[in-house]
């Protein structure tokens, strides 16, 4: 183990507050005043395109988004065009990376952290596609990963679909593949429940990271997390 990593469960927040904070959970992380921090979270309905993204990828105005209370954000993750909404759990994984087995096999676990939730939420067929860095059921997607590495510390991180209505992704070419589909645990016949898979993937994400899971007693990310204000508790 390469040591705690607090999990913080914060439920609905917006994409943008999201992102303020990340960076500055960032700052902590990289300066040694935090350890890990893997935050789950849920967003409001929005559109997001990384570095390598267009805004052509999504099909709809952002007048039509607005009518049915959406938003369409340029990020600076990796990737292309994805959604995040209700029904999809949210992780972001600020992690310093410095020293340790590189981007790639970070990457590969969060790719892998997805399928073992999978499997542990009753979708036994999930399996991890790292060239494509996602977690698949046949040629539907379930999970994807888009990150950032700043200053060695990364930000963003993955998206499962838990049981989000999943006509929000027929609207986009999802990172670059129109003739892929989109899916979820519960339309695989798994067990969407969010708690359920926010557990299960609290603690894969623990294991491929080489983490030890301290679940926080309170739900916010605070500016200062401290070691005496957590409990250990194993995820998952």
């Amino acid at each position: 183990m390469r040591g705690p990593a607090l999990i913080a469960r914060t439920g609905r927040i917006g994409y943008i507050e999201a992102w303020d904070e990340q960076r500055r959970l960032a700052d902590l992380v990289r300066s040694g005043d935090s350890p890990p921090i893997i935050w789950l979270l849920e967003h409001d309905p929005v559109y997001t395109y990384g570095r390598h993204g267009r805004r052509d990828d999504l099909w709809v105005s952002d007048d039509v988004l607005a009518s049915v209370g959406a938003t369409c954000v340029a990020s600076d993750r990796g990737g292309q065009m994805t959604w995040h909404g209700p029904g999809q759990v949210t992780g972001y994984v600020v992690m310093d990376l410095r020293g340790g087995p590189g981007v790639r096999a970070f990457v590969a676990g969060l790719v892998d952290a997805m399928t073992d939730a999978c499997h542990s939420c009753d979708v036994t067929d999930a399996r991890s596609d790292h060239k494509r860095m996602g977690t698949y059921v046949g040629d539907r997607k379930v999970g994807s990963v888009g990150i950032r590495v700043a200053q060695g510390v990364s930000l963003h991180g993955i998206a499962l679909n838990a049981d989000p209505d999943l006509a929000w992704f027929a609207q986009m070419s999802a990172c670059g593949a129109p003739d892929v589909a989109a899916t979820s645990i519960a339309a695989e016949g798994g067990t969407g429940h969010r708690d359920v898979v926010e557990d299960a993937l609290a603690g894969a994400l623990a294991t491929r990271l080489g983490l030890e899971p301290v679940e926080r007693t309170a739900g916010l990310v605070d500016p200062a997390p401290h070691h005496d204000e957590v409990h250990g508790t194993q995820a998952g």
